[in-house]
This record gives structure tokens, C-alpha cells and sequence, in this order.
């Protein structure tokens, strides 16, 4: 809580978790609640699934455990292979789940997250379903170049992780 309320004290206002980050969501859930909602910009990341109901209920109990009415940006966590973009884009598959969640307010803007081969980043960049990627890039490591530019291209938002190769 102490650190949440100096970073926002400071300026910051991207909290950025995921279902895969532990019991982050369940943690920050404890604290959110205190801070003026309209200052913060809340991301988290939740697995594409093949079923999407699954998908549904995973993305609604991260609601739960943030303590959240909405969440400003839901990325599918780990769009790595072809196979996983196709259960997120598929008909009935999880982007009309989220498409779903943003009809009720409970999502703003979707994105996903990627550790996946670049082609695979262009061809979901390339699907125009998203708003934004988190995307590995940094000096040394410029195979996603071509990522950005389609990024660029489609008038999305780009996150650059782990700009200095920590955890990719």
C-alpha cells in the first residue's frame, strides 16, 4: 500500500499484473480500492483458453480479485503460437468474450502479450481485434521490429518489455 500510494503520489498510474503473477491480482485487490479510481489505469493479463467460457470466468474472477467494477486494459497473456491466436480470435472463441465484457463496462481496451515469434505478433497486430501489445524489444534484440511497425501501422498502443532482456 505504502508503495502504491508514493508511486501515484509521484505520478505513476499503471498497475500492470496478470493471473500468472502469483497472487498479484489478490494482493493489489487489498489496496485499489483506497485510490481514486479515475487516476489509475488497471492492466492485467489473462490466458487465451480453447474454451471460452473458461476464458469468461477467468477474466471475471480477476475482476473479483482486484475489486474492480472494470479494468482499463485486459491483455491476452502469451498469444506465443498460431494455435493460441486462433482460440482467441475463432468465432466463439475468447475475443467474443471480451467483446461481451466491453458491451457491460467491465472492459476498456484489450491488447495481448507476447513472447512469440514475430510473425505470429504481425498476424494478430494484423487481425485489427486489438488495441494494444506488450511486446519484447530492446538494442540488442530487434527481431520484433516488424512488430512495431505493423503496430504502428494499425494505430495500436505499444508496450516495450523487458527493454533490457530481464524475464524474456
Amino acid at each position: 500500500e505504502a508503495t502504491m500510494r508514493r508511486s501515484v503520489e509521484l505520478g505513476s498510474n499503471h498497475l500492470d499484473t496478470a493471473r500468472g503473477y502469483g497472487t498479484s491480482e489478490i494482493q493489489l485487490g487489498q489496496v485499489l480500492p483506497q485510490f481514486d479510481r479515475d487516476r489509475l489505469i488497471v492492466q492485467t493479463k489473462v490466458s487465451p483458453k480453447a474454451n471460452a467460457k473458461e476464458f469468461l470466468e477467468t477474466v471475471e474472477n480477476s475482476l473479483e480479485n482486484l475489486k474492480l467494477d472494470y479494468i482499463d486494459l485486459l491483455g491476452l497473456h502469451g498469444i506465443n503460437t498460431p494455435e493460441l491466436l486462433d482460440h482467441s480470435l475463432r468465432p466463439g472463441g475468447c475475443m467474443e468474450m471480451v467483446r461481451k465484457l466491453q458491451d457491460q463496462g467491465k472492459v476498456r481496451h484489450v491488447g495481448f502479450s507476447t513472447h512469440g515469434p514475430a510473425q505470429v505478433v504481425v498476424d494478430a497486430i494484423e487481425s485489427d481485434q486489438f488495441d494494444y501489445v506488450n511486446v519484447h524489444w530492446y538494442y540488442i534484440f530487434q527481431d520484433n521490429w516488424p512488430a512495431i511497425e505493423a503496430a504502428t501501422k494499425h494505430d495500436m498502443g505499444v508496450f516495450i518489455i523487458s527493454p533490457s532482456n530481464n524475464g524474456g
